[in-house]
C-alpha cells in the first residue's frame, strides 16, 4: 500500500515537472494595476471580450464557433485566455493560459487546456504587448521632461511608436506564409492593415520589390479572406 502511494506521488510530481510553462512577458516599471489595465485596453482594441477582471487576473474571450443557428441544442466554442499579473522588483510579469471551452445550449462547459498548442500565438501577442508598453513608458517619461528635451526625445521614438502600433498578433505567420509563396520579406516584416475579432490582414513587402496581402484567421494564413 505504501509503495503504491509513493508511485502515485511520483507520477504527480513528474506531471508537474513536465507541464508546459506558461508563456509570459515582463513589463518593466509597471505596477500590477497598470499592467492589468494596459492588457485589458490592448485586448479590447483587438476585439476580445473581457468577462472578468480581478485584482491580479483577467479573463479574455473570443468566439471560435457560433454553432448551428438552426439547431437550438448546438454548442458554442470559445477560446478563453486567463492572464495572471505578478509583481516583481522592477515591474510586473504577465503570464497567460489558454483554454478552448465548448458551451452547451444549457450552459454546461467542457474545457480543454490548449496553452501548449497556442504557445506561439500567445508568445506573439505577449511580444506585441511588451513592445507597446515600452513605447508608452517612454512617452510617459518624455512627458515629465523639460519641454526642449521632451521634444527631442519624442522625435527619437516616433518611428518606434509607428512600427509597434502596426504589429499584428499573427504577423509571424503572415511572413512565413509569404515566404512559402516565394517572397523574402524585407526588414519591415508584415504590416497590419486591418483586423477583426478572429482575423488580420497584413501587407508583406518582398525584397524583389513586390508585395503580398496576406489574410490570417487564428494563425491560419492565405492570400484570400
Amino acid at each position: 500500500m505504501f509503495g503504491r502511494i509513493l508511485i502515485a506521488i511520483g507520477l504527480v510530481v513528474a506531471g508537474i515537472a513536465n507541464a508546459a510553462p506558461e508563456p509570459g512577458v515582463f513589463l518593466f516599471g509597471a505596477t500590477v494595476d497598470e499592467a492589468r489595465d494596459f492588457a485589458v485596453e490592448s485586448a479590447s482594441a483587438r476585439g476580445w471580450s473581457v468577462p472578468a477582471i480581478g485584482p491580479s487576473t483577467v479573463e479574455l474571450e473570443q468566439t471560435l464557433d457560433e454553432g448551428d443557428p438552426d439547431d437550438p441544442l448546438a454548442s458554442q466554442r470559445v477560446i478563453r485566455i486567463s492572464a495572471l499579473f505578478t509583481e516583481e522588483t522592477a515591474g510586473t510579469r504577465v503570464l497567460l493560459r489558454a483554454r478552448e471551452v465548448e458551451v452547451s445550449a444549457t450552459g454546461d462547459e467542457r474545457t480543454t487546456d490548449v496553452t501548449e498548442r497556442y504557445a506561439e500565438n500567445l508568445g506573439n501577442a505577449l511580444a506585441s504587448l511588451g513592445s507597446k508598453w515600452d513605447v508608452r513608458r517612454e512617452a510617459n517619461a518624455i512627458g515629465r521632461q523639460p519641454a526642449g528635451q521632451a521634444s527631442a526625445s519624442r522625435d527619437a521614438i516616433s518611428g518606434s511608436d509607428a512600427a509597434t502600433a502596426t504589429v499584428g498578433t499573427w504577423a509571424y505567420y503572415a511572413e512565413r506564409y509569404a515566404a512559402s509563396r516565394g517572397c523574402t520579406p524585407t526588414d519591415s516584416g508584415a504590416i497590419l492593415e486591418t483586423s477583426g475579432p478572429e482575423w488580420e490582414q497584413h501587407r508583406v513587402t518582398c525584397r524583389d520589390g513586390g508585395s503580398l496581402r496576406v489574410h490570417c484567421r487564428l494563425g491560419d494564413c492565405t492570400t484570400h479572406p
